[in-house]
């Protein structure tokens, strides 16, 4: 492993060269370290030349670096709980090194780990006041403590303008709060009204500070502001709102915030729970650490929100861990971190913090949804098939997780079975509805290769009734058509509608080159079929299509080329036994 790969300079870790190298030596690990074009026996002679004339490596040195190397190899690895654990050792043996002090508590935060993060932080702050989440860390691990005086001090040290600055005014004004009087602590949110997109910060944090000072009416004007236009708005608006009203004596409008925000957003579980719950749950004031917890997850989805990069999503994966250490049933916040985790393609961390959700909270079967999507993406089919089973069970009438449920089982070649998982999402849903046109689509396929082309034709025609000119559809059926050698007129011209659309879609190109071979335009099929392979180069079919079409206009040697190729990739067995058929004798003159 090269430590410039890794993203770490020596000179940022702070070790001398010469006792890194010893380091490695001692652990065996092998590192670039610049040495280019050398023979093995200069190598070996250097090697003996300086085993006779330096010192050996300490047991610190090599513990140093072990641990190091362990501990970057976990973090890369997606493995953040046991790069921590690694880091930690590090720190032990080097105090003192400061890169690694903020690797450490960045790490620690990102993964909940707080009994690391804040000595980690409050070390770093000793070295380098104001700098990164360090301040963030320690204040607000204060304020969890309930010492108020002591949080303030720390948060005023975080950098205004750095990254951390922007969540400033929310985290002050709850951290003055339980200290000052109301009018001092709303005096911090201003700043937020003077941007276009964090007007709602403003408002949501001064209705939460209202409503802590018992300042009902004040309050109630707050989430007004908010509530007018709640259709508009983000979840977690929703959620506040709701929540302010139930506290605040207004539940009789909290039907009508959801029914108006599901009109623009859709209907799901996790709407139809939360409209529910919230009116059921006990009527609580809201603490100093509740109210944090909502100005750190706010901060969370802020940073998300606007230009979205790796740094960014590990800040505000920090600032949502942060908001769950102050406040633990803040299930939205767990909700969010599994999400981003997801995204950032680190899906068995998703799945660690997203199966943390009790079963009891709102938002639990659509976190089911995220976790089956995750073991997809991991390639774990069975995994995410079993979860959607028992989404189904506690669910009946959720077309989503019957619809997923169909695609795992067609991609696993159990297409009967899938048939019936589409089937069960058509009849919740309303047969001719206009978005029901993909579940046919899917269940066209399914039933293609389950061999009832006549159940399969009925669905794509059914898929464009219901959804004119769709690329995909029409490419399918025309394929098929060709592919059956029936109606070929027809299937021609629905590929060459689906082309029309989507001209650098190397499938759609492929099925219009296919076209024209099947009608005898062999010329004109290779140019087509060489423009599908540029766009899709790793399709086996393709690239058959293609030797196909070399080798009838008298390009036998790239015809052999194209189809070997096509073997190397992902087939099923009858078409590798066809192409294998047709290395050995061709394709006949008809």
């Amino acid at each position: 492993m090269n430590l410039n790969r890794a993203g770490l300079s020596l000179k940022q870790i702070g070790w001398p060269l010469g006792l890194f190298a010893c380091a490695v030596v001692a652990i065996g690990v092998g590192v670039g370290l610049g040495v280019v074009g050398t023979s093995a026996t200069a190598i070996g002679s250097d090697a003996q030349k300086k085993a006779q004339t330096s010192p050996a490596p300490t047991p610190k040195a090599a513990g140093l670096a072990a641990a190091f190397l362990a501990g970057r190899h976990a973090e890369l690895s997606s493995d953040a709980n046991t790069a921590v654990n690694f880091y930690n050792r590090v720190t032990e043996l080097d105090p003192e090194n400061l890169a690694l002090l903020q690797n450490t508590y960045f790490l620690a935060a990102q993964s909940g780990d707080f009994a690391t993060a804040v000595p980690a932080a409050r070390k770093a702050l000793e070295t380098s006041p104001g700098r990164g989440m360090a301040p963030v860390i320690v204040g607000i691990d204060h304020y969890k403590k309930g010492e108020y005086d002591k949080a303030l001090p720390y948060l005023e040290k975080t950098n205004g303008q750095s990254m951390n600055g922007f969540a400033m005014p929310m985290l002050r004004a709850w951290a003055l709060a339980p200290v000052k009087p109301a009018e001092t602590v709303l005096q911090e949110l201003e700043l937020f009204k003077t941007f276009q997109d964090t007007g709602d910060i403003y408002y949501l944090m001064s209705g939460l500070i209202n409503e802590f000072y018992g300042r009902k009416d004040q309050a109630i004007s707050n989430y007004e502001v908010l509530a007018a236009n709640i259709e508009n708005q983000r979840f977690s608006v929703l959620r506040l709102v709701a929540e302010g009203y139930h506290r605040l004596g207004k539940d009789a409008d909290i039907k009508g915030l959801f029914d108006r925000f599901m009109t623009t957003h859709g209907v799901s579980p996790t709407l139809e729970a939360y409209a529910t719950a919230i009116p059921a749950a006990p009527v609580k004031k809201i603490t100093p650490t509740e109210g944090m917890a909502e100005g750190l997850f706010l901060a969370a989805e802020l940073l998300l929100a606007n230009d979205p990069n790796e740094l960014r999503a590990q800040v505000s994966t920090a600032y949502a861990q942060a908001a769950l250490y102050m406040n633990p049933d803040l299930d939205i916040a767990r909700r969010f971190i599994g999400s981003t985790l997801s995204a950032r393609g680190r899906m068995e961390e998703s799945n660690a913090a997203l199966n943390l959700l009790k079963k009891s909270a709102p938002g639990y079967l659509d976190v089911q949804m995220q976790i089956a999507e995750n073991y997809l993406r991991m390639k774990r089919p069975l995994d995410a098939l079993g979860i959607l089973q028992d989404i189904v069970k506690q669910r009946p009438t959720w077309v989503d997780a019957h619809v997923a449920t169909g695609d795992i089982l067609r991609q696993e070649k159990k297409y009967s079975e899938a048939v019936t998982a589409y089937n069960s999402a058509l009849k919740n849903t309303g047969a001719d509805k206009a978005e029901t046109w993909a579940i046919y689509y899917s269940r066209g396929i399914a039933y293609d290769r389950d061999k009832k082309w006549d159940a399969a034709e009925n669905d794509f025609k059914k898929a464009l009734e219901l959804h004119p000119n769709d690329p995909n559809v029409l490419n399918y059926l025309g394929y098929s058509y060709l592919d059956r050698g029936v109606k070929l007129s027809e299937g021609r011209q629905l590929i060459e509608d689906a082309y029309k659309q989507r001209p650098n879609d190397g499938y759609i190109i492929d099925s219009f080159g296919w076209a024209l071979y099947v009608t005898g335009e062999y010329e004109q099929a290779v140019v087509t079929l060489e423009k599908a392979i540029e766009a899709s180069p790793s399709d086996g079919t393709i690239n058959e299509h293609l030797g196909d079409a070399y080798w009838k206009v008298g390009r036998r040697n790239e015809a052999r080329f194209q189809w070997q190729r096509a073997l190397s990739f992902e087939i099923e067995e009858p078409q590798r036994a066809a192409i294998l058929k047709k290395l050995e004798s061709g394709i006949a003159q008809k």
